[in-house]
């Protein structure tokens, strides 16, 4: 799967949903469409296989965005998939897109691993710091993981947070090693 298609056609779907004010609205009947076809076995089938003709999954597809109502915009979208042989690529599609639109709304997703679980005290402290810090509004998930040790590991976009224990232990074997 080639994320750079991927995210060339989600920014095109960005940009042309943001211009009729659809940002919400695609973004949930893509993700619902996603997880559709994912569901069910015979969907995924008619996605994958070359066997079945553009009109018959223009068809199909199309049967399915009259079930789930979904925006004159996003069935044109699916069908240039269908023309493109892109299809396969729609998770990945929906996952950038997705991305896109928490980025206009100024939402960051965080993922933070601690040695134990938090309060929702301290869970939403630490959401309240991490907005601070980001300047965004803070999607948080929080996972326990006992071989950190102490401390807590920061994952954001692409960028990664260790205050760990075990990542400052591992880090002074490095330097011992040198």
């Amino acid at each position: 799967m080639n994320t750079a298609t991927a995210r060339r056609y989600a920014k095109a779907l960005f940009d042309l949903a943001r211009l009729e004010n659809l940002l919400a609205s695609i973004r949930e009947r893509l993700e619902q469409t996603d997880r559709m076809i994912r569901a069910q076995s015979e969907l995924l089938d008619l996605c994958r296989n070359p066997l079945y003709t553009l009109d018959e999954k223009k068809r199909i597809l199309s049967l399915l965005g009259d079930q789930i109502g979904s925006p004159p915009l996003l069935r044109r979208f699916v069908d240039l998939l269908i023309q493109k042989n892109r299809l396969r690529q729609l998770p990945e599609i929906a996952k950038i897109f997705g991305a896109l639109v928490d980025e206009a709304q100024g939402l960051e997703h965080v993922r933070v691993r601690v040695a134990k679980g938090l309060s929702k005290e301290e869970e939403a402290g630490l959401r309240r710091q991490l907005s601070t810090i980001l300047h965004r509004d803070v999607a948080l998930v929080v996972e326990a993981d006992p071989s950190l040790i102490g401390g807590m590991v920061v994952y954001t976009g692409n960028r990664v947070y260790d205050g760990s224990v075990k990542g400052q232990l591992q880090g002074l074997r490095r330097e011992l090693e040198k």
